[in-house]
């Protein structure tokens, strides 16, 4: 999956699409065992955005991709702030900043990209 792609996948996000994944986020870290997977995948991302020296480059893209979650809830007529959107806005600027990584995170990003299974826009990327 590339950046552009992903992008224009949370564009088309509605705002059961985003309730849903705010659901499934959460589930993702149910218990303390879950909470440390996402967070190796997080720690991760942030090691090869280093390595590759990106993180500038993934400071734009995440913020992107959290922008276009927000621009999508207001389109939904979602009232804003929500901590839906604000749960899905930073799961997606994780996501786009691995994608920016791309140094051997791609398994992170996978594993992070369950999260969204339920959204179709998004699930469907390969």
């Amino acid at each position: 999956m590339k950046l552009v792609q992903f992008l224009g996948a949370l564009e088309a996000l509605s705002g059961d699409d985003i309730r849903a994944l705010a659901v499934d986020l959460d589930a993702m870290v149910a218990s303390p065992a879950e909470e440390v997977e996402v967070t190796r995948a997080y720690l991760a991302i942030e090691s090869a955005l280093r390595r590759v020296h990106r993180i500038r480059e993934a400071a734009h893209a995440g913020h992107r991709a959290s922008s276009t979650v927000v621009h999508a809830a207001e389109r939904a007529g979602l009232e804003l702030p929500d901590p839906a959107v604000t749960r899905v806005a930073r799961a997606a600027a994780t996501i786009a900043r691995g994608l920016v990584a791309d140094d051997g995170v791609g398994a992170e990003v996978a594993f992070l990209r369950t999260g969204f299974r339920h959204a179709r826009p998004v699930a469907v990327l390969a």
